[in-house]
């Protein structure tokens, strides 16, 4: 018989209550998800399947990231609805990033520390407390505690995990160790015996976060969100999900699903914009301008919210000196933070790839490059949107964070032009 290690802290039994949140959660896809892996190549989540942890998908073109700018409650509304962008939508030619909505590996335990920040894996050692406690091949199961992580950055393999459990038998010696991550197609924990979790991790290094025991503890609103499960199909929805952050100048799909004839209200800021005669089932796109909105059956009272966001942006050079003025222009949105963004490279990778005359070329991605650092903003830079910084050596663009009711949403990445 094996004995569970049990957390000494409440952040500690946070950790693995938010961990588990990833891990654990089964859900069934009411549509099939397409889905991509270099050995695979394009496979699909089939509808009507039960699975079991939320799906991965490195989202950085769109940054639908689960659990950082699309909430639980957002995620079930989306999951519930076959018109949603989950099902309707994909980012092909991204490498490991087909699925709209997703989680990327460090972001499980970004989520189970609680670090609201996103940083890349390349930058896991730049996030504040986390630190290296052992080289790959320089630590033994004694050196490992409950809630560490994993790191792995090298040619072969860019990874992070975390360390949920650690099991011993009736003598204190351990016999397995338990091992929470984000891979495809779903994050997972799975338990290894000490010489095969070995043998699996070679490559990792062992690193500790020194802030883990004041991790914070569920959120309870989106936990019985998540408790609740996968929903009923709803009688109207958005394909972003109910209350999603949308950008200027991208469609809103609107689905009615309650059969029979509707009026469908159009609701911006409180006030009926447009009221548009349906008959279900039905769908249909609106390109709404920046606002709060409510799309409700007139009849019934069923609704969706969204917001439509549209920062104003603009930034000056003056030798290695980046002035970046960032304006949510809305009231109920705050600026969080900046980060720059390396020189673009990242490349498109659906498989053969070529030009207008069939020429066989390298294709990059100008919505999506690599983390070179996180900026940290004064309440005065917050306040007054004006932020001056260094521009790294290796950085050539930079993003701008925002959060209203709904959560965050992000500017599209700028390209820095000296």
């Amino acid at each position: 018989m094996l004995f569970s290690t049990r957390p000494d802290s409440a952040g500690k039994a946070a950790v693995l209550a938010r961990s588990a949140q990833l891990t654990d959660f089964k859900w069934t896809p009411v549509c099939n998800i397409t889905t991509y892996t270099i050995k695979e190549g394009k496979t699909f989540l089939p509808a009507g399947v039960e699975l079991t942890g939320q799906i991965y998908s490195s989202c950085e073109p769109n940054d639908k990231f689960i659990c950082e700018n699309v909430s639980f409650e957002t995620l079930m509304s989306v999951t519930a609805n076959p018109d949603s962008a989950l099902y309707q939508k994909d980012l092909n030619g991204h490498h490991n990033s087909w699925p709209y909505f997703g989680v990327v590996c460090n972001g499980l335990a970004r989520y189970a520390y609680g670090i609201e920040r996103r940083f890349s894996t390349k930058h896991w050692l730049d996030v504040p407390g986390i630190h290296k406690v052992a080289e790959p091949g320089q630590f033994n199961a004694e050196d490992i505690r409950l809630c560490d992580c994993l790191l792995a950055f090298c040619d072969a393999r860019k990874h992070v995990a975390l360390i949920t459990d650690i099991l011993r038998d009736e003598d204190g010696v351990i016999r397995q160790i338990e091992v929470s991550e984000a891979v495809h197609t779903t994050c997972r924990r799975a338990q290894y015996d000490v010489e095969e979790f070995f043998h699996k991790y070679k490559l990792f290094a062992l690193c500790r976060y020194d802030f883990v025991d004041q991790a914070p503890a569920l959120d309870p609103v989106q936990d019985a969100v998540l408790k609740q499960g996968v929903p009923a199909l709803p009688a109207i929805a958005v394909d972003y999900g109910n209350k999603a952050n949308y950008l200027a100048g991208e469609e809103v799909v609107i689905s009615v699903f309650a059969p029979g004839e509707h009026t469908v209200e159009l609701c911006k800021n409180g006030e009926v914009a447009e009221r548009i005669p349906v008959t279900a089932p039905a769908k249909f796109v609106r390109t709404p301008d920046r606002g709060y909105y409510t799309v409700r059956l007139a009849d019934s009272g069923e609704f969706v919210e969204f917001a439509v966001n549209e920062a104003k942006l603009s930034y000056t050079v003056n030798g290695n000196k980046i002035t970046v003025t960032a304006d949510s222009c809305d009231p109920n949105s705050e600026i969080l933070y900046m980060d720059f963004r390396e020189v673009t490279k990242t490349k498109l990778s659906s498989g053969p790839l070529q030009d207008a005359s069939g020429n066989a070329v390298d294709f990059y991605d100008p919505s999506c490059a690599s983390l070179s650092r996180v900026e940290e903003l004064t309440d005065e830079e917050k306040r007054t949107g004006i932020i001056t910084r260094s521009i790294p050596s290796d950085a050539g663009n930079f993003k701008v964070y925002f959060k209203n009711k709904y959560g965050v949403w992000v500017h599209p990445m700028t390209k820095i032009v000296k």
